[in-house]
């Protein structure tokens, strides 16, 4: 087998696995950091290079509460972008809402932890 195909049946593995387990588990806290998040899947889109949480997401960072339909870690621009519904709810309460959002590098880089510690590789 193909490292590509290799590669392609351990993320088909992993997202079946997190579609099957989603519902029961509470949100992922991060060992060490201050970082819960919740959605309904996680995806490794290889093809665009990107990993993609989508459904109900919610991240609460160091006070920030971050809700949308979709957030997408983009591999080549190192960029995360909240898309549909956004909400940002920051930690002295300001609140921003948008259908768009480019996040901070703190958020990024606390969400491509995640993403790593969920065997998923991001370089």
């Amino acid at each position: 087998m193909t490292s590509a195909k290799s590669g392609a049946l351990a993320a088909l593995c992993l997202l079946l696995a997190l579609v099957v387990s989603l519902p029961a588990q509470p949100p992922a806290v991060a060992q060490g950091s201050m970082l819960e998040i919740s959605m309904e899947e996680l995806v490794d889109d290889t093809w665009n290079r990107q990993v993609i949480a989508r459904g109900n997401v919610e991240i609460r960072y160091y006070g920030e509460i971050l809700v949308a339909d979709e957030i997408a870690y983009d591999r080549d621009s190192r960029k995360l972008t909240a898309k549909g519904n956004v909400s940002l709810t920051e930690a002295d309460g300001k609140v921003t809402q948008t259908d768009r959002l480019t996040l901070n590098d703190d958020l990024r880089d606390a969400f491509v932890a995640y993403v790593r510690r969920q065997r998923i590789p991001v370089k």
